[in-house]
């Protein structure tokens, strides 16, 4: 939201985090689904991590390369790239736990995973917002600061974690 108005953005990622909310209310499972890891998380969290900055650098490039071949001026494609490589970082985010959550008898939603990391990216920017002092002034980073930017390096990867976890389930027995 800027200025109390709704920016599209903002609605997309909306939008997803429904996604992940509605996938996993009409979730049935006749098997309980094994328990979560402490090393398969953190492993998901790690790999959605680098899958972040990869989907976000490759969304910009991709989405403002086709801006421009449609004819775009390139302040206008540069302001349509930012919106691709959020969505490249929300993409990028949700492939790590989907690839690491799909390891053995359980199965999951990448759809859940980029709800999630869109969720994420949404915590990320009012992150951002509240940490932004708005008066020009800057001085040294405390350990706020310091803590907001790992939250907000990290809360794509969790989201994208958190919503493939939330839609995990026993895998089907005859599965080929």
């Amino acid at each position: 939201m800027v200025g109390g108005r709704l920016t599209p953005r903002f609605v997309v990622q909306a939008l997803l985090a429904a996604a992940v909310a509605r996938g996993v209310a009409s979730q049935t499972a006749l098997e309980p689904t094994p328990p979560l890891s402490v090393p398969r998380v953190s492993l998901e969290v790690a790999t959605g991590l680098v899958g972040t900055p990869i989907g976000f650098v490759g969304g910009g490039l991709l989405t403002r390369g086709i801006a421009l071949r449609l004819g775009a001026t390139e302040e206008r494609a540069s302001q349509v790239a930012s919106g691709g490589a959020l969505a490249g970082a929300a993409l990028g985010a949700a492939v790590g736990p989907t690839l690491v959550g799909t390891r053995g008898p359980t199965t999951g939603s990448y759809l859940a995973a980029v709800a999630g990391a869109a969720a994420g990216e949404l915590g990320s920017a009012l992150l951002v917002r509240l940490n932004d002092r708005g008066d020009g002034e800057s001085g040294p980073c405390r350990v706020r600061c310091v803590m907001s930017a790992a939250a907000i390096v990290l809360l794509p990867s969790v989201g994208a974690t958190i919503g493939f976890n939330l839609s995990r389930r026993r895998e089907a027995a005859g599965r080929i």
